[in-house]
């Protein structure tokens, strides 16, 4: 498994509902127009720096979940971040089953997505840690491959079109910021899964392999999707699935690989956020494993019915916060 498995698991838990439709990249960067370029470029650097950081802190402490990390980096608030992480990786879980429920053309296809979904994850998480980091090796150079796919093709038929921004002032600063709820967002739902697979890489120069190798994946396909739906219109830009109009001009093949794919891309993330929450539930000395999987699969499932657009919204940047105080907790006790 080593730095191969962990970097499928990292990307596969990143690139979940909000990346893989394009809501977040518009949310987070688009709307920026030409200041959100430097958000993208100083996302991935955030992004690589904190995985490194939070491997390292991993392996200092010698933790297995994100619980027991927690209590290290601050004990004596530790009960209550621990309880405040549980409920984001929840939000988290329930973003990605409420994406997959929105993919569906009627209610019954969406519960059945949702619902069907929900239960293959469960089957997988009993089968522990192991096989979520094999499935999410697989799956994971498809889904990058195929979104910088889509945005070379776009930009190769439709050229370079910055998106007109929806901020008229202070963009640039505007943009590093959301650059950097982005990624702080996105660290703090990678702790909990990097904190249950860091084991796998024995040494430094693995751990840092694996920050550098996910992070620059991500930050490339980020680019690529970001200057593609500069392309768009407003109106494409501010549908559920933007990068589905990308695909317009290819078929509807592509589409369905494409629909195929971001059902994996929401998939592997809610396995991921589920995996961390369960391995957490599973430390309390009334709760076995299959119990633990179970009360995280179904109550993710159940907060999906709060909406997709909604929890992308409104609690992303939320968890951004998080994430920040997250950082600013790895960088202290780096230095000290």
């Amino acid at each position: 498994m080593g730095v191969w498995g962990v970097t499928g698991l990292f990307v596969a838990g990143v690139v979940g509902a909000g990346f893989a439709t394009g809501k977040e990249l518009v949310v987070f960067f688009v709307r920026y127009g030409r200041a959100g370029l430097a958000g993208v470029v100083w996302a991935a650097l955030l992004l690589c720096a904190g995985t490194g950081l939070i491997l390292e802190s991993c392996a200092r402490h010698g933790v297995s979940s994100y619980g027991e990390l927690l209590k290290a980096l601050e004990p004596r608030l530790s009960g209550l971040f621990d309880g405040l992480y549980s409920l984001f990786l929840l939000v988290g879980t329930s973003v990605m089953f409420a994406g997959l429920a929105a993919v569906g053309r009627s209610s019954w296809q969406s519960e059945l997505l949702r619902f069907g979904s929900a239960l293959l994850v469960y089957l997988l998480l009993r089968r522990g840690t192991g096989l979520v980091i094999k499935v999410s090796g697989w799956i994971a150079p498809l889904l990058v491959g195929f979104l910088c796919l889509m945005g070379v093709v776009q930009l190769a038929n439709h050229g370079l079109t910055w998106a007109q921004p929806f901020v008229e002032r202070g963009g640039l600063w505007k943009a590093l910021e959301a650059g950097t709820l982005y990624a702080c967002y996105n660290l703090g739902f990678a702790l909990a899964f990097l904190a249950a697979s860091h084991q796998y890489l024995k040494t430094r120069g693995q751990r840092w392999a694996m920050a550098a190798v996910g992070s620059g994946a991500l930050g490339l396909s980020m680019l690529l999707l970001y200057l593609a739906l500069g392309t768009l219109g407003a109106a494409e830009l501010g549908d559920a699935f933007p990068l589905f109009h990308l695909l317009s001009a290819w078929g509807a093949p592509a589409q369905r690989v494409y629909l195929l794919l971001l059902w994996c891309a929401m998939f592997t993330t809610a396995a991921a956020n589920s995996l961390a929450l369960a391995s957490r539930l599973a430390a309390l000395p009334w709760l076995n494993w299959p119990g633990a999987a179970l009360v995280a699969v179904g109550t993710g499932t159940v907060l999906s019915h709060l909406g997709f657009s909604w929890l992308i919204q409104m609690a992303y940047p939320i968890l951004g916060l998080v994430g920040l105080w997250l950082m600013a907790q790895l960088l202290w006790h780096a230095a000290a």
